[in-house]
């Protein structure tokens, strides 16, 4: 069995903190779940035998603020 990655994108459903994901299906992974670095509330938790790696990407803090798009007239 080959070991494929797949890598996407997570955001922490309670404070918007931004991470990437990289995710295998691996002999040697297992069920596990992963925190959020910032607030501590869940990511993800998984069944699966999978290895599965977070990086933190971007704390919302540290974001550019939402410019309103101008009135078109």
């Amino acid at each position: 069995m080959g070991t494929s990655m797949m890598i996407s994108d997570v955001t922490c459903s309670s404070c918007g903190t931004s991470y990437e994901m990289a995710e295998a299906t691996s002999p040697h992974g297992g069920p596990g779940q992963a925190d959020c670095l910032i607030c501590g509330a869940l990511l993800e938790s998984w069944q699966e035998p999978k290895l599965k790696a977070f990086r933190l990407v971007m704390v919302v803090e540290h974001r550019y603020a939402k410019v309103p798009a101008r009135p078109t007239a």
